[in-house]
């Protein structure tokens, strides 16, 4: 190479600060921000991205959204240029606060009758096609942005009218008949995992212990010291092996236990104690604890299988969570817009191939 040139390319190095900055040199910028220090979205890094997306989704972004997604991460870039000359951070315990919150809606959501297990949570996010440390990375993202747009909106967002009971009538009377509750069932179970290892042996020996486990219950030993025992579902193990609740309309965990199990669990009567049954992820001693028939649901009932709110209440909070979404979205598009008149970006469009 020639001398002139190497002594350049080493010295835009040195004065850019690196490796980093080296990358960046050999690849083209899709946009520069600068609001109060210079950064570049290069055009691998945006690629990049995109491609994730796609997979994750199994489609792929159109001219319009790739558009789009660029001016996301210039504004993400934004945010959190102002955000840190306003030394909005983030600490480790929000983070965790955040974890535990989404660990207990999951498990809520999935009728679990428990908050999601670490191991089920980071199952979760691996199958949404990030990383543990992406998904981190995009949650402390996202609280500082949160926080930022709360401290500089905070009036705006904290006086949002609640829901009308005119408001609630309409939604309930154009979507009435989604107020459905499936049939429902709970179940106790006493579970020997088949998931790891999977060799033809290793099954043939957890139905051997299912199969003892079972014969000692036949002789008269209690449901729940045998849970305590023997179960390997550690999550319900000290609450007598409580599986939480089963919906008829359940697809994903339809396909997560197999559709024949699936359906044994409807056919048994209450109070019932079964023989072994073999799910897709193991062989269960099951225990019915609960059965709700499917039914439908005026505005005054109360939601199956808790019964600790109605269907009003619902439409309530889903209206006013979409008004607090709407207020956000406004807030943060008003604070986007006035940061991008103090900014400089630059978008290369030549460099960008939609």
């Amino acid at each position: 190479m020639n001398k002139k040139i190497t002594l350049l390319i080493i010295s835009l190095y040195l004065l850019n600060g690196g490796a980093k900055i080296f990358a960046q040199i050999i690849d083209k910028p899709a946009a520069t921000v600068k609001l109060d220090k210079f950064e570049v979205i290069t055009v691998k890094q945006l690629n990049g991205k995109i491609e994730a997306i796609e997979k994750r989704t199994k489609q792929k972004l159109s001219t319009a959204d790739r558009k789009k997604f660029l001016d996301l991460l210039i504004s993400e870039i934004l945010i959190g240029q102002a955000a840190s000359q306003e030394n909005v951070t983030v600490t480790e315990s929000e983070v965790n606060a955040r974890i535990e919150l989404a660990r207990q809606s999951g498990g809520l959501s999935m009728n679990l009758n428990r908050k999601l297990t670490d191991a089920e949570f980071k199952s979760i996010v691996s199958q949404s096609g990030l990383t543990w440390d992406e998904y981190l990375e995009q949650l402390k993202r996202a609280i500082i942005q949160q926080k930022y747009v709360m401290e500089k909106k905070r009036s705006f967002l904290e006086n949002i009218p609640p829901p009308t009971e005119m408001e609630i009538i309409e939604f309930y009377e154009a979507n009435k008949t989604a107020f459905v509750a499936p049939d429902i069932v709970r179940f106790k179970h006493i579970f020997i995992d088949t998931r790891n290892p999977q060799s033809k042996d290793a099954r043939d020996k957890a139905r051997e212990k299912a199969d003892a486990i079972y014969r000692e219950l036949q002789n008269g030993a209690a449901f729940e010291d045998m849970v305590i025992k023997y179960t390997e579902d550690n999550a319900s193990r000290y609450r007598g092996g409580d599986f939480g609740y089963l919906r008829r309309n359940d697809a994903a965990r339809k396909q997560l236990l197999g559709k024949d199990f699936f359906e044994l669990t409807f056919r048994k009567e209450l109070g019932e104690i079964s023989g072994v049954h073999q799910s897709n992820i193991g062989f269960h001693i099951i225990k019915i604890e609960e059965k709700i028939p499917f039914q439908l649901l005026t505005i005054d009932d109360k939601i199956p299988p808790r019964q600790s709110h109605t269907v009003k209440d619902e439409i309530r909070s889903q209206l006013l969570q979409r008004k607090q979404a709407e207020y956000y979205q406004k807030a943060l598009l008003d604070i986007l817009a006035g940061l991008k008149k103090k900014a400089e970006i630059k978008i290369f469009d030549n460099n960008l191939s939609y």
